[in-house]
Parts: C-alpha cells; structure tokens; sequence
C-alpha cells in the first residue's frame, strides 16, 4: 500500500501524522490521538495470535454507532419521501384508507369494481385470510388514487407557480388576477414545508423566443454605440436570425424538454469550472462579519463558536428543518443550491474541473502559520460542543511547532491557474493522497490568521480596504480556494468568509452566513434566531460557554511529504498569487447619509437608485457609458441561478444626461429622485 502512516507528537501540542511512501508502518502507536479512543478495546497476545476482549463498553459503543448510521439513513429516506408527497402527506393517506374503509363498511364501492379486481388477482391463502385480502386490496387502492391525487397537485402547484403577473405589480394594488392566484396557491401548498418540498412543483425555466432575446441585446449594446456601428450590428443581427437562429433554437427547446434547466448545468460548466484562470480575486468572493460588534476578542472562542453554529446548520440542512425561502410568503424559490454547501470542494482538471461532493464529513481542515491540522467535530455522543472546538484551536494556536519546508506555501497551488494546480495536484495525490483527502473531505476550510482586521474608527476606509484584501486574497497562501468555502478567524477574534463560486451563487452562502453570525451573539434583539443559536454565547470571560474536556485527543498535525519537482510549483504559484494580490485594487467605501430605508421611504427601488447612481458617477468619471452586467436570480424556476439585468439602458443615459446639463438640472430643480425609479423601470413620466 503506497501512503504509509507513521505517529508522533510534538510537545505539548498535537499529534503529529507523517505520510510517505513504501508499506504501512505504525512507529509509535502509543502517541497517536486515537489510540486513547481504544483504550476501551483491551487485546491480548498468544501464540495463536491477538486475543481481543469485548467489553461491554466497546460493544455498546459499536451497538450505539450502528443505531446512529441507521437513524441517518432512515431520516434521510424519511424526508425524501416527505419532499416526494408534497403538498400532500402521510396522514393524507391514512385518512383516504380510512374513507374507502368506511365507505366499504356502508356497502359502497368507491372504487367501481376495481378492489374487487385487486382481492381476485391477490393470491388466494384460505378462507380464514379473506378480510387480510380484503384491506391489501384497500390499500393498494388507495395507494394508487392517493398517488394520483399528488400527481395532480404537483401539476396544479406548477402550473400556479408559472404565473408571473404579480412581479410588476405593487403589493398595495395587485389585480384580482394576483389575488385569486395567491389564494390558490396558499390552498395548493400545503403546510409545514421542508427545504425541498417545491421542488417537484416548480416549474421549469422557458426558452425565451429568439426574436426577442436579439431584440433586448440590441436594446442593452445601443447605448454603448455610435450609429454607424450600430446599424452594422443590426445588419449582423439579421444575417444570424436568418441563417443560425431556427437550429440553435430548437437545439434549446430540445433540451429544455430533457434537462431540468436548460441553461444552468452550461452556466456552471463555461462560466466557472473551464475557467482556467485562478480562483483567487477572479471567482471567489468574501463575505464580512459584523463592523460594530466584535462578541469576543479571542480567536479560539470565536472559531470554537462559528465551527460549532456552522455544523447546527448543516445538521438543520441535514434534516430539511431550514424553511425554503418564499417571496411575499407564498412563492418558493429554488433550493437545489444548498445541497453543495458543505462537504464540497472544486477539483482542478487540465480542460475543466469538477464539484465533488460527499454526502458527510466528521471534521474540518484548518491551517495556521503555514501547517495543515484536522479537527474532528464529533464524539461518540455527537456534535463537539463549542467549548470543546475552541478548546481545539487554542491547542493549534499555542503549537510551537514550525511548517516544514514548503509546507507552509503550499496552499499557493489553489490560487495557481487551473491547468498548473491541476498537474501538480497528480504528483502531490501520488504522494500525499491521505493527506490531501483529509483537506478536501472536510466538511470546509478553517483559517487562523496571525493578524488582526474589521473596521478601525480612526481609519474606516483603510481598515475597511484591508480587511476586504484579507478575506479576498489573503497573503496569497494562506487560503483552500478549491472548498466550498474558507472560514477565517482573525487574532482579534473578527470572522469572514472566502466562498468558491462554482457550487451556488451568493444569496444562498449569504443565507447562511446571516443565521450563523446572527447565532453567534445571541443577546442582540433585533434579531430573530432559531431554537439552537440561543444556546451559543459567551461566557464573561470571553471563552465559549461550558467546560473544556481534559480527556479529547489533540488535533492531528498533517504532514506532507512533497517531491522535488512539485517545489518550484510552489515558488511559481506563491509568485503569482502575490502579483495577482498586488494587482487588486479594492475599495470599501463607509457611506453613513442614509441607508436602503430612506429610499424605499421615498417610494423608491434601492436597487434603481444604485444602479443609475453608478451610471452617474462612471460618466462623471470616465465621459462615457460602458455595458453593465448587474446579476438577477433565476431560482423562480428549477434548478435556476442567475441571469444578466443590463441596467444601461437609453432611459439611465437619457437621466444621466440631464443631470449633467446644467440649464435641465435648473429648469428642474424640484424633479425628485422618483424619476431614478421610473427610467430604471423603462418607463417616461409624465414631466
């Protein structure tokens, strides 16, 4: 077997584990962390060989660990089969058995016939079993006619669910039209919904008519163009809607009858995993944590917290106990993105990647000055408390232990070109595979970074700008790109987020970045938690809540054992993520005036308002328009992500104009910031 494994442990720190080539070989069994696991587990040695004695701990253990593995895949089958019935349920079932019965009971036959078709074709075992083929015949009935009745709420709720009038309707004056389709669809939906439970109703994502899709891009590129280009343009838009349009499209149609989205599985494949450029600053995106609120000013607390608050998700995620999200309360969105949320890491390929993802993961992968640890997050008894995990990072944090050579760069490689990280991925997978699988198993990425970050009061944009390059790029290898999502913990105890692109888009790693931090201090009451954020906190010393436990292994230290020729492979990719992170110019801008609330008070669109205030100041900046690519979400309809809003239309250039002439800014001087919404909307007020 190639990848042995040795033991040892540094002092006072964690256990250290070293891989290298030739045959299993364990040097020093008694330091490894798990072998205080066994110590339940008594053997002996005869000249037959081990005589092993069960204990009935051990036994128990393993009786408790089976239930355990059981009870998941029966909760998995359980909520599956839930999601598969909605709107109906189970006790839907029962009560249609229940009518037949009764019906039966009063000599009715609902069925017309059918049981007794059904008890004839049952296989006859004496007189004596005549009322048990009787209630199979029953059930069997009643299985199909309830299966039937769910078929035809799926088909009902999809096709209320493809209804769109209500989006440009105001919800002080929707139409009759909306107010009968709410009703509907409040009747169709059921009660109590899990995450998935619309997915089988939601409708599939229509094929636009090619017509009009070379309409709206001829509406999105005139802005940007003089007339004699323009009219080229136009002239090319013809010749493709006579000679290439009739085939792509029905190419489309095609497969929009056999796919679930026909435009998500390409968008995930040629917008993100054949990018060969590097994931760092050109996929990856960061989110920030609280800017006035820092809980506790200790790391190990702070990560022991987010770890653990983290994990409670998945297991709600797990159990499909997160709530889908529902526009006006009635209209669900798309959750098939939150399958990849944790467990997932981005595998680089020489022409494209690949999402690989597992269905669990028992611990986290966490690098600090340049050394690789895993963490596990469960015990016997279940998930580590937060106590525990801080009591984990602070053993990392106090390891006095170096990085050996190239080690500590070694992250580096995520940040290279696909393609590069790609090949020197194969040569470090042939000798460090357990190692590697340790990384990309885990359930996701732990940073401990050696400096502080969050917002100075002194210097809030410089604080601000480097805090934004800290989360974005970091010192260029001190970041797993490739998972699913990094969380890194500063010295002072501030959190963020680098988050892969390629597996969802922004909204649902926002989703669950907002319920974590919001858990993480639970005794702000602005905000609403669930049951389990409650129980995190902090104690007044800043340490999480409860006890550390003496008797929990330390953390194993993973080692790398690295050939020569992937070393230069480091020294280029280190090189190039620095450059790269040079290159970065990344403002966060503090803006105090007024907020989101002030304009929606002003009957306004924040999002209009941003969007030609950035037309705005580009052309006061730069004396031109430029094409402008503002994401819209598409997860009203299967498996959709997003879409492009070209939000510089004629109407924003029209708006930007006048209020750059300064005899119409006069003449106007009472015109309000309402015409920022309307030329936003395509539409001319009345002036």
């Amino acid at each position: 077997m190639v990848g042995g494994l040795g033991a040892g442990r540094s002092p006072g720190g964690p256990s250290a584990q070293s891989w290298g080539s030739g045959p299993r070989v364990a040097r020093d069994s008694g330091a490894m962390a798990e072998a205080r696991q066994a110590a339940g587990f008594p053997s002996s040695l005869s000249p037959d060989g081990a005589d092993v004695l069960l204990s009935a701990p051990v036994l128990r253990d393993i009786c408790l660990s089976g239930l355990r593995s059981w009870q998941r895949h029966l909760s998995r089958f359980w909520n599956d089969f839930l999601t598969g019935v909605f709107p109906a349920s189970p006790l839907s079932w029962l009560f249609l058995f229940g009518a037949i019965q009764l019906a039966w009971f009063l000599q009715l036959d609902p069925s017309l016939g059918l049981m007794e078709k059904i008890k004839e074709s049952l296989p006859d075992c004496g007189g004596q079993h005549h009322r048990l083929r009787g209630l199979l015949a029953a059930a069997l009935f009643a299985s199909c006619l309830w299966g039937a009745l769910v078929f035809t709420l799926h088909v009902a709720l999809r096709l209320l669910l493809s209804y769109h009038g209500w989006i440009l309707e105001s919800p002080r004056a929707m139409s009759s039209a909306t107010k009968t389709w709410l009703a509907l669809v409040r009747i169709f939906s059921g009660r109590h919904p899990g995450l998935f439970s619309y997915q089988r109703s939601l409708p599939r994502q229509p094929v636009p008519s090619v017509q009009d899709t070379v309409r709206k891009y001829l509406e999105s590129v005139r802005p940007v163009l003089c007339d004699e280009d323009f009219r080229g343009l136009c002239g090319l838009a013809q010749d493709f809607l006579r000679l290439q349009a009739a085939l792509l499209q029905w190419h489309l149609r095609l497969k929009s009858w056999w796919a679930s989205n026909y435009v998500s599985d390409w968008w995930e494949e040629f917008v993100y995993l054949r990018s060969r450029n590097s994931l760092m600053v050109n996929s990856n995106y960061y989110m920030m944590d609280f800017l006035y609120v820092t809980p506790t000013p200790l790391q190990a607390a702070r990560a022991g917290n987010a770890v653990h608050a983290l994990l409670l998700y998945r297991h709600r995620l797990n159990r499909q106990e997160i709530l889908p999200t529902l526009l006006m309360g009635m209209r669900p969105l798309c959750s098939a993105q939150y399958e990849k949320i944790f467990n997932t890491t981005r595998i680089p390929g020489i022409q494209k990647d690949h999402i690989h993802h597992l269905s669990d993961s028992r611990h986290v992968a966490v690098l600090h000055r340049g050394r690789f640890f895993r963490v596990g997050t469960h015990s016997q008894g279940g998930l580590l408390p937060p106590r525990a995990l801080e009591q984990q990072f602070q053993r990392i944090l106090d390891d006095p232990s170096p990085a050996s050579p190239q080690e500590e760069h070694l992250a580096a490689l995520t940040a290279a070109p696909r393609d590069v990280w790609a090949q020197a991925r194969g040569a470090l997978k042939t000798q460090a595979e357990a190692t590697l699988e340790a990384v990309e198993g885990a359930a996701f990425f732990v940073s401990l970074d050696c400096e502080p970050a969050g917002l100075s009061k002194e210097t809030p944009a410089a604080s601000l700008d480097a805090y934004a390059h800290a989360l974005l790029a970091g010192r260029g290898h001190d970041r797993w790109l490739d998972k699913s999502f990094t969380l890194i913990v500063f010295s002072n105890g501030k959190l963020g987020l680098s988050v892969e692109h390629s597996w969802a888009d922004c909204p649902i790693s926002g989703h669950m970045w907002e319920r974590v931090r919001e858990g993480l201090w639970p005794h702000c009451a602005q905000f609403t938690l669930a049951t389990e954020c409650f129980q995190l906190g902090y104690a007044a010393d800043g340490h999480c809540k409860g006890d550390p436990d003496p008797m929990l292994p330390p953390p194993q230290r993973l080692h790398w054992d690295l050939p020569e020729k992937i070393h230069r492979s480091i020294s280029l990719a280190l090189s190039g993520a620095r450059t790269l992170s040079g290159n970065m110019d990344c403002h966060v801008f503090p803006f105090s005036h007024f907020g989101k609330s002030f304009i929606k008070h002003c009957h306004l669109s924040s999002d209009s308002f941003i969007q030609v205030a950035l037309q705005l100041a580009h052309f006061r900046d730069r004396g031109q328009f430029c094409l402008t690519y503002e994401s819209a979400m598409t997860r009203l309809f299967l498996e959709g992500r997003t879409e492009t809003v070209r939000s510089c239309t004629r109407e924003a250039c029209s708006f930007v104009r006048a209020m750059e002439d300064k005899e119409k800014t006069d003449k106007f001087s009472s015109l309000n910031l309402s015409f920022v919404c309307a030329v936003q909307a395509g539409l001319t007020p009345g002036v």
